[in-house]
């Protein structure tokens, strides 16, 4: 008879070899230019997969030798079960008065299509743990740590295949297939559950987190990481799942001939064979002409409208957020590349976030972010989750450890803390970032908005948007200041226990009216922190050109000088 599921399933591995060969020298052009762990855990695992691929197409070659031009065989039933079924049911044929073990030739191959089969997997859930890793901090090791820590991954794989090897040839069985075929299965579908666990783990975490999507350059896209990660759990669960979950069945069943269908097991041998193109064209192909040619799903396209809708500049009374890092010189000047680290997860930070928050970025100039907002709620809700955030960012230990202002380690309950102590015990951890909430206004005069020339951002023009920045210089690192209408506002929030107020806990304080010298304006301020975090105010030094209401007088020399009616600008809540 023609085996067609095992010539089926010869055909998919050629197919998996060809396409991670190809894949395996594009990259091999760039190993000494890439020192990165993820890039050579993903060409390790590329070549576990290739072995396999090379030594289960050797053992396809024997099997279809057995079945074609032969009506019986030592060693192999010539069924049309275990032509579907594969070497798996050798497993059950074996007893003292069964088949021969199979020749020399085909034991060697097995042994290797075995032992990369545990390597690759193991490859696979180092490539995932890196690559969640990544999504969390987005630092790079530098060149020597990243060889490092891909030495340390590959003793430990060398380790444990040699300990798979040793304990496959010691288990008792009554021939040569029993002991390997359940050594095999077990370490086997335990490391694929793993990475089937670890890679829903990140996933979900890209998700909770606000890193499914990211701003770049202005515009919202999804996470290259993200769809990395979620593409490998596609891939797996499409195609190794059902492999080990019939491999399960046919371990716990004596018969599995008897229930389990020709085509349920053979598709799953086929597909499982096929996965190593998939898994090259995912891993190595570009992303870019993967998506071309696959289409994103309408469900992606939804996903991505929904998130993009109310991201274009804010046009009408935009709400303008202006952040800036407490001693970014100071720092920059004693810590260096440490700094560096630092600030890249801040950057990270508040441009995931703000992609939660529908914000939008106007532009940078070194640390501080000029934002804009659609609406009051989105705006605070965004300063007071950056400010939650940064207290659970793992910030080099280096920065913590410095002791200069602006990265000190404060907790609720002392002033010094050890780093082993809980993350929601700071009151400060990590870089300490000042933030101004003022939202635009038509009796503030005409707010004239362009696009940028260069950067297509869209930037604005007018008295609001200075306002904007003024009030971003007047807090601390770590304090949250918003104009009146914005205190009045949230004021308005806490007294009707909106739901809103429920689900972003915030403590408002009064701080009364700062004059702005330059524009000779007087406004109305407060100070806006998470309740989590309400005892910062006690840390907070006095503000200069700040008076309390009580002491307040507004005199005729305290009006507009940027509009044609001048008006008296301090406005109480």
């Amino acid at each position: 008879m023609l085996p067609i599921w095992t010539i089926l399933g010869l055909l998919a591995l050629v197919l998996s070899f060809s396409c991670m060969a190809m894949a395996l020298w594009s990259m091999h052009h760039s190993m000494k230019y890439m020192q990165s762990c993820v890039f050579r855990a993903t060409f390790a695992y590329l070549v576990s997969r290739s072995v396999h691929a090379i030594a289960w197409s050797v053992v396809s070659i024997f099997f279809i030798d057995q079945f074609v031009g032969n009506e019986s065989s030592a060693w192999l039933h010539l069924d049309s079960y275990h032509d579907a079924g594969g070497f798996r049911l050798l497993r059950h044929d074996e007893s003292p008065n069964g088949k021969e073990d199979p020749p020399t030739e085909v034991i060697i191959m097995v042994f290797f299509g075995d032992a990369a089969t545990v390597s690759g997997a193991l490859w696979m859930l180092v490539l995932v743990v890196e690559l969640i890793k990544l999504a969390k901090k987005s630092l790079d090791r530098g060149s020597f740590q990243e060889k490092w820590t891909f030495k340390r991954y590959t003793i430990v794989n060398v380790v444990i295949v040699g300990i798979y090897t040793i304990l496959s040839f010691a288990i008792d069985g009554p021939g040569f297939w029993t002991g390997r075929y359940v050594a095999v299965l077990v370490t086997s579908n335990v490391l694929q559950a793993l990475v089937i666990g670890t890679v829903t783990a990140g996933v979900y975490y890209l998700r909770s987190h606000s890193r499914k999507f990211e701003s770049v350059d202005g515009q919202v896209i999804q996470s290259p990481l993200y769809l990395r990660l979620k593409r490998i759990l596609t891939v797996y669960i499409t195609t190794s799942l059902p492999y080990l979950i019939v491999g399960w069945f046919m371990l716990a069943s004596d018969a599995p001939g008897n229930f389990m269908p020709r085509w349920l097991m053979g598709s799953s041998i086929v597909l499982f064979n096929a996965s190593g193109c998939v898994f090259a064209l995912v891993l190595v192909g570009s992303q870019e002409c993967f998506n071309s040619c696959l289409g994103p799903s309408n469900e992606t396209r939804l996903t991505v409208t929904q998130a993009s809708q109310n991201t274009d500049a804010p046009l009408e009374h935009p709400v303008f957020v202006n952040t800036d890092i407490e001693s970014s010189s100071l720092l920059w000047g004693q810590l260096g590349q440490t700094m560096h680290d630092a600030q890249e997860l801040h950057d990270n930070l508040l441009r995931s976030l703000l992609v939660k928050h529908n914000g939008y970025e106007i532009t940078t100039c070194g640390d501080a972010f000029q934002l804009a907002f659609h609406c009051i709620p989105d705006a605070v809700a965004y300063c007071l989750d950056v400010q939650l955030e940064l207290m659970n960012q793992p910030w080099p230990v280096e920065f913590v450890d410095s002791g200069l202002p602006g990265s000190l380690t404060v907790s609720i309950r002392t002033k010094h803390v050890p780093l082993t102590k809980p993350k929601h015990m700071y009151l400060f951890h990590g870089i300490r970032v000042r933030m101004g909430i003022h939202a635009a206004s038509e009796a503030e005069g005409q707010l004239f908005h362009q696009v940028h020339p260069v950067t297509h951002r869209t930037t604005y023009v007018g008295l609001s948007e200075l306002i904007g920045r003024e009030v971003s210089d007047v807090g601390h690192g770590g304090q949250i200041v918003v104009t009146a209408p914005i205190a009045k506002w949230l004021e308005t929030e806490a007294s009707k226990n909106s739901r809103w107020a429920q689900d972003h806990a915030f403590a408002v304080q009064d701080m009364g009216v700062y004059r702005i010298s330059d524009l000779k304006i007087d406004l109305g301020i407060a100070e806006v922190v998470p309740a989590a975090l309400r005892e910062r105010s006690a840390h907070f030094g006095s503000i200069a050109n700040l008076q309390s209401r009580t002491s307040y007088e507004p005199s005729e020399s305290m009006r507009y000088g940027l509009v044609r009616s001048p008006r008296e600008v301090a406005i109480f809540v």
